[in-house]
């Protein structure tokens, strides 16, 4: 267990971000400082480090409770809830730069994953989400129409095509999670969306890509070819 007290002056957390910039504090050094205090033998850094290595990276934290940073040894209540409130804090910008950002842009999958990447990386369950658009390829609507089991999806097709004839899409997208970060498709997955797509074309709706959003990335089911 690392002690901060040891550390060279300019190596501890709070001095290296006054002197440097907080921009200059690694991923552990930031959970660190907002933990601010560990227990006896268990630093921030200690703490901040085991975090990490249960959940691989930042992005991964963000649908994390309160109750799941509670959990660290050395952890106590008020700092959890920190972590937590600055985890808020940081969706709520988000949402904030994303729609002003959006408004009158032309979306593709790299912006779709973007936009869905940090709600959907770390769920617990699996999130199916419909984004339709307008002719300018604008959103217009967009809707979570499930959330479980992924091993037991049950989406109606014919709900995907009432929504994109009471809303007047002219394309549209499908986005989804596995929650083991998977980014490789199940049969099931294909199966679903060729049968959509083919449901589309004859109401003259494209389905122009389904994404599928893991920790390291997202699969294109339009560059891998399933449809065309």
């Amino acid at each position: 267990m690392s002690k901060i007290d040891d550390l060279p002056t300019l190596d501890k957390p709070r001095e290296k971000a006054a002197r440097f910039g907080i921009e200059t504090l690694s991923d552990e050094e930031l959970l660190a400082l907002i933990i601010n205090v560990g227990t006896v033998g268990h630093s921030s850094l200690d703490i901040a480090r085991e975090v990490l290595n249960d959940c691989h990276s930042l992005t991964a934290l963000y649908n994390k409770p309160y109750q799941y940073f509670h959990s660290f040894k050395g952890l106590k209540r008020v700092n959890a809830l920190k972590l937590a409130a600055t985890i808020e804090i940081a969706k709520r910008m988000n949402e904030k730069t994303r729609l002003v950002y959006e408004e009158k842009a032309e979306v593709n999958s790299d912006s779709l994953y973007q936009r869905y990447a940090l709600s959907l990386v770390g769920q617990s369950q699996e999130n199916f989400v419909l984004v339709i658009l307008n002719k300018n390829k604008q959103i217009i609507f967009e809707k979570i129409l499930y959330k479980g089991d992924d091993e037991n999806v049950t989406i109606s097709p014919r709900e995907i095509i009432h929504l994109l004839v009471l809303h007047n899409g002219y394309y549209f997208y499908l986005i989804h999670n596995h929650p083991n970060n998977s980014l490789s498709p199940s049969v099931s997955d294909i199966t679903f969306t060729e049968k959509i797509n083919k449901r589309a074309e004859k109401i003259g709706v494209k389905l122009l890509d389904h994404l599928i959003i893991g920790q390291t990335g997202y699969y294109s089911f339009l560059h891998s070819k399933v449809f065309s």
